[in-house]
């Protein structure tokens, strides 16, 4: 088996495109979470800081602790989503890739 040089540097090329277009892909991710009654609404970036919280005025009718506990209970589901968009995402780019959550394995 020859040794192809320019085949294997071609191929390093694509690989470091295609790494490029998934970390700004990821640097862009940005993802949402509404309450089902709609009074609290949160955004996450892609490195899980919270970028927004806004509350209904509504909101003034849960206790603290209800109050605390949505919020909690939201912004994990936002950092699950977080994690699988960013899984899929890195799937899709590279789908040979494997590596345990939350960079890869499978999706549920």
């Amino acid at each position: 088996m020859d040794f192809d040089g320019e085949m294997l540097e071609r191929e390093l090329r694509e690989l470091e495109t295609r790494a490029q277009q998934v970390r700004e892909e990821l640097a862009a991710l940005v993802v949402e979470a509404k309450s089902k009654d709609g009074l609290i609404q949160l955004t996450v970036g892609s490195q899980g800081r919270l970028h927004a919280l806004t509350f209904d005025p509504r909101v003034k009718r849960l206790s603290v602790e209800e109050l605390a506990e949505r919020v909690v209970g939201m912004m994990n589901d936002a950092l699950d989503l977080l994690q699988h968009e960013t899984a899929a995402k890195t799937s899709a780019m590279f789908p040979d890739f494997t590596a345990d959550p939350p960079f890869g394995g499978p999706l549920q």
